[in-house]
This record gives structure tokens, C-alpha cells and sequence, in this order.
């Protein structure tokens, strides 16, 4: 058995970035922990590592949505309350991909599965609901 998978890294670029900085910090932070749990799938760390980094991922991505909506509604952005469904519609299915992930015995093929989700999610979310909450808050921003 290989001791090791390829993984493609989630890499920032300037597509990404909604041009509010702390709102592209925490993503930054996201896509880091997003990429840490992908090197534990590809050098086999196993499933406590795992388990650490998708605790993790759920405490940082509830903590930083919390403080992404409330900065949504302080700048009144239309947008708002289909960011607000969005993230609770990924805490949901990411407590159902965590729930796979452990009744598959900690499988790596599951954790694997569960790393491109989160890569696609994140990508989509960014790019199509997150830069036009960033747009509002920079026109709402004195100048």
C-alpha cells in the first residue's frame, strides 16, 4: 500500500478575496485548515488527527460565519439572508459528512470524499455569495 496519496492543495488567489480583510483572513484560516486536513489524508496520519482537524474546521467555520453574518446585517446586505441559509445548510451536511467519516471506521477513501466537499463548497461559496457581501460592505464603508 502506497504511504502516501496525492492530494491537490486549495490554493487563495485574488479570485477569491472579497477585498473586507478579516472576512479574507478567516477564509485564509479556513482554506489552511482545509489544506491541513488534506495532508493528514495523504500522509496517513490517521483517524485522531483527522477527527482533531475536522473538530476544528467546525469550531473555526461556525465562529468565523457568526462574525462573516453579522458584518452582512450591521452593512444591511441583500444578500445576507442567503449566506446566513448557506452556512446553515454546510453545518448541517457537515455533521452528516463527520458522521460518515466515523461510520466508516475512520475510512480514508470517507475522509478523502470529505476534503473535495469541502474544497467545492468553499470555492462555490466564496466566489458566489462572499465577494458580493464583500462589495456591499466596501460600498457601505465612509470613505
Amino acid at each position: 500500500m502506497n504511504p502516501t496519496t496525492t492530494i491537490q492543495t486549495f490554493t487563495w488567489d485574488d479570485s477569491l478575496s472579497t477585498g473586507v480583510p478579516m472576512i479574507d483572513a478567516h477564509h485564509k484560516e479556513l482554506i489552511a485548515a482545509v489544506n491541513d486536513l488534506g495532508q493528514a489524508i495523504a500522509h496517513r496520519k490517521g483517524a485522531t488527527a483527522i477527527k482533531k482537524l475536522f473538530a476544528f474546521l467546525k469550531f473555526y467555520a461556525e465562529w468565523h460565519f457568526e462574525h462573516e453574518e453579522a458584518c452582512a446585517a450591521r452593512h444591511k446586505c441583500p444578500i445576507a439572508e442567503v449566506n446566513q441559509q448557506a452556512h446553515a445548510t454546510f453545518i448541517e451536511t457537515f455533521g452528516h459528512l463527520h458522521d460518515q467519516y466515523k461510520a466508516s471506521d475512520a475510512s480514508d477513501a470517507v475522509a478523502l470524499e470529505i476534503y473535495e466537499k469541502l474544497v467545492d463548497w468553499l470555492t462555490s461559496h466564496i466566489l458566489k455569495i462572499d465577494t458580493h457581501i464583500g462589495r456591499c460592505i466596501r460600498s457601505a464603508a465612509p470613505a
